[in-house]
């Protein structure tokens, strides 16, 4: 029996400093950490003492633990009176703060008689005690400030409990479930004071107010009261159990067999935590049978709900069946599903029951509880966010407590963010519990999926439907432009090629005639005249080669080009284009360098057509090219012939390379050097090149840096390509 009074009194002392000590130093600023840690301080040098009193075999031992133990007790209800306040925000009155100063000197005072007989006036046996104390004439008046203090505590505490919601109405539930256990508990040590035969056997439930304060205060949330009465139920059903009948058999064991109390108590001792487990499920199992039934079956609810959504596409069936599941579990009154639009910021109810919206269909979104809960997947506890956040998030609070909204449940999945899931206040006015929240989480993965499979099938079977009529619509459409097309495109082309071929005779004849008199054939002809007429000849030649690509354009697009393939020198062939350019270059002062082997390279083409690409090349490098050098270089590479045309002119812009032998295509800076260019030579080139197998292409490090023109062909040897 001393021993388990001696054990109990240990269990309250460590959990008196343990829990004290957490509270403290989790936030050591906090006034209501504070005084609570001071609360805790009392209770343990209570219960540090009380140890040893079980433990005394002498009257002086016994009374100086006694005395000892009434420091900390003197001190107990006054720090559980400046904890409530401070918690409650009542501490900045004045009444309170004289009350709480009133208490402090009493607790002071109390302490200071003690070790005086006016506070324990005698030590002696005392029914099945060795020694037990005898109240002293100020022990009457310290009964009455000690539970005086603390019935004022529980006053407190019931005033402010109806006015109070949410997470801080649990916590006051804790605080007063803690409070009733630790007194009934902590009162049988008075009772053998007054002659009444009943031992403090109860004196371990002196710590439940430190336990379930605590939890209540600093938890990172709260469980609803029915699971910690069945918990407390549980727990204390348990160790009663096994208390009970233990320190009776020791208390029959120390009376009739003294000798073996030692060994006794060892296999008690063994015994008491080889049952523990099995009488704690025991007393679980009829709790949730008779006591606190457990509202539902997390398993069964999860399963129902997965064959629920299964069973359908259709997103109002989805929406329906989820919003019964949550309305038949928790019990809450309204549920709300809303979609988020990542663009807008905002969210739209999709699915409404419940809740009081009137014609409102759009919320806005709070970016903050955004970043920190919704994309995070963690659910938001309206109470307790405006608990520890109402200035942060005060219009999205406001606007959900003024819906009646509890909880919000983020629907994601993966990275991708649906919408969220909006409960109500439960009917019960009980909060959302830890394994409430736990089912929550495991409702909104399913619930997401269903409800985004569901959507994607409602959008496919609509826009299946839309798109059938589209295409209908659309392919009509097609046809019709296609045969205009059609129309406009051979119109196109005819008249290409009936004003190419129009313009080219009298082109003929103006270049022939012009080329006949700056050769002196109708006389002697001036200087000032040959200027003009030089530039007539150059003028009418650039006609003719734009004549040229646009009958070679109208051919290709026609499927009419014709190519007569021979065996073509390419070194002769570019050798002579180099020498028929080598005037215009010079003229413009340019370095025109031509770099070959020196030597018969073959290839299978078209001779005039490969002449007219490689002197569109040459040509261009020429005329884009204001000042600096013109290098023609030809050479074999891997098999093949290629040549480049690299050049120091106006280069081109990356962007411009890709679309650079498009039809009808120039470089943004290539007016600015030469006005004439069409945009169809290099076009015809790729073609031209193209169709003999070859490849055409361009690369310049930028503007202002010169490009290259590469054409690459099939080398023959041994008389094949």
């Amino acid at each position: 029996m001393y021993l388990y009074f001696a054990l109990s009194s240990l269990f309250n002392a460590v959990t008196s400093t343990l829990l004290g000590l957490f509270v403290f130093f989790k936030d050591r600023r906090n006034v209501v950490n504070q005084t609570f840690a001071f609360f805790c301080l009392a209770v343990a040098a209570w219960s540090y003492p009380y140890v040893f009193w079980p433990l005394a075999k002498t009257r002086e031992g016994t009374l100086l633990s006694f005395q000892l133990l009434h420091i900390g007790a003197s001190f107990c209800s006054i720090t559980y009176l400046h904890f409530v306040a401070s918690w409650l925000g009542l501490t900045k009155k004045r009444a309170m703060k004289i009350t709480i100063a009133i208490g402090y000197v009493l607790a002071v005072f109390f302490a200071s008689f003690v070790f005086s007989p006016y506070f324990i006036s005698d030590m002696v046996p005392k029914f099945s005690m060795r020694f037990w104390a005898t109240p002293g004439l100020l022990y009457h008046y310290y009964l009455v400030f000690f539970f005086g203090y603390a019935i004022y505590s529980s006053y407190l505490l019931i005033k402010h409990y109806n006015k109070v919601t949410g997470v801080k109405r649990s916590q006051m539930k804790y605080i007063f479930a803690g409070m009733v256990l630790s007194f009934a508990g902590g009162s049988t040590n008075y009772l053998l004071w007054y002659n009444i035969n009943f031992p403090p056997f109860c004196n371990i439930l002196a710590s439940s107010y430190v336990i379930l304060s605590a939890y209540a205060i600093v938890a990172h949330r709260l469980m609803d009261i029915k699971l910690a009465l069945r918990r407390s139920f549980v727990y204390i059903s348990s160790v009663l159990a096994i208390v009970i009948p233990a320190s009776a058999i020791l208390y029959l064991t120390d009376f009739y067999f003294p000798k073996y109390l030692i060994l006794i108590s060892l296999a008690v001792l063994v015994l008491a935590v080889s049952v523990f487990s099995p009488t704690r499920d025991y007393y679980y199992r009829i709790a949730n049978k008779y006591f606190f039934s457990s509202l539902y079956d997390v398993r069964e609810v999860i399963t129902k709900l997965s064959d629920g959504l299964r069973s359908t596409l259709d997103v109002t069936e989805v929406y329906n069946f989820i919003s019964r599941t949550l309305i038949g579990t928790f019990h809450t009154k309204a549920v709300g599903v809303l979609n988020y639009d990542a663009v807008s910021g905002q969210y739209a109810v999709q699915f409404n029951s419940g809740f009081l919206l009137g014609d409102r269909k759009i919320f806005s979104g709070d970016k903050i509880l955004q970043e920190e809960y919704i994309k995070k997947s963690k659910i938001v506890v309206v109470e307790e966010i405006k608990s520890v956040a109402y200035e942060r998030h005060k219009e999205m609070i406001d606007t959900l407590m003024g819906l009646g909204a509890a909880v919000v449940v983020p629907l994601n999945i993966k990275d991708e963010m649906l919408g969220v899931m909006v409960l109500g206040n439960k009917e019960s006015g009980d909060m959302f519990n830890d394994e409430d929240l736990r089912t929550l989480e495991t409702v909104a993965s399913q619930a997401a999926i269903a409800i985004k499979n569901a959507q994607l099938y409602g959008e496919t079977r609509g826009f299946s439907v839309t798109l059938q009529k589209e295409v209908e619509r659309q392919t009509k459409q097609l046809k019709e432009a296609n045969v205009e097309l059609q129309k406009l495109d051979k119109a196109k082309s005819d008249f290409i090629s009936i004003a190419s071929h129009q313009l080219r005779t009298p082109l003929t004849a103006i270049k022939g005639f012009t080329s006949m008199i700056l050769e002196g054939s109708y006389g002697r002809v001036t200087n000032v005249v040959r200027d003009k007429l030089e530039k007539i000849f150059e003028s009418t030649e650039r006609l003719v080669r734009l004549v040229n690509d646009l009958l070679d354009l109208s051919h290709m697009e026609g499927g009419g080009m014709e190519y007569n393939f021979a065996k073509v020198d390419f070194d002769a062939m570019v050798r002579s284009v180099v020498e028929e350019l080598t005037p215009p270059a010079e003229k413009k002062k340019l370095k025109f360098k031509w770099r070959t082997p020196d030597e018969n390279i073959w290839v299978w083409a078209d001779e005039q057509k490969l002449r007219q690409v490689v002197m569109n090349l040459i040509d261009n490098a020429i005329k884009y090219t204001p000042q600096g050098a013109v290098d023609v270089i030809l050479e074999r590479v891997d098999g093949n012939v290629q040549m480049s045309v690299k050049d120091t002119g106006m280069g081109m812009k990356k962007s411009e390379l890709a679309n650079l032998f498009q039809k009808f295509v120039r470089g943004t800076e290539a007016p600015r050097y030469y006005t004439e260019g069409a945009g169809i030579g290099l076009y015809v080139a790729k073609q031209l090149i193209e169709a003999q197998k070859g490849e055409v292409w361009a690369e310049s490090p930028g503007e202002d840096k010169g490009s290259t023109f590469f054409v690459k062909m099939p080398e023959m040897k041994g008389g094949t390509s």
